[in-house]
């Protein structure tokens, strides 16, 4: 056996926006995580998510680690905490450094494929 496990994507996907629709249909944002592989302490996901409410995303936050995002639908709007604004669209990525102060909005169904070192948190 060659120790390799592979993954679905189309059905990590599917589960990811699963999850979101279930949780859009109960009027809420939606920001759900399927995890598809663990590395050395590197987790990566599937997400899928969509803001129906902005009210909750008024304040700026951080994250406490650095996170890689693929996007594969959809687009992610930043806002930054001194007033640059970048919108991220299907086929780009990039990576949000730790603690750097960011609100984010998916004014659509949003699918991405997400990395972050977990080891230790």
């Amino acid at each position: 056996m060659s120790g390799i496990k592979t993954v679905n994507l189309k059905d990590a996907i599917s589960r990811a926006k699963q999850l979101a629709e279930s949780k859009i249909a109960n009027d809420e944002n939606a920001d759900e995580f399927v995890e598809i592989a663990e590395i050395d302490g590197y987790k990566i996901y599937v997400t899928a998510g969509k803001t129906i409410k902005n009210n909750a995303l008024n304040s700026f936050h951080s994250n406490v680690r650095d996170v890689f995002m693929m996007l594969l639908e959809g687009e992610i709007e930043f806002t930054f905490e001194h007033g640059e604004k970048v919108t991220v669209k299907t086929g780009e990525c990039f990576v949000l450094p730790k603690h750097l102060k960011h609100k984010c909005v998916f004014r659509k169904m949003t699918v991405a494929v997400e990395g972050v070192y977990e080891r230790g948190l």
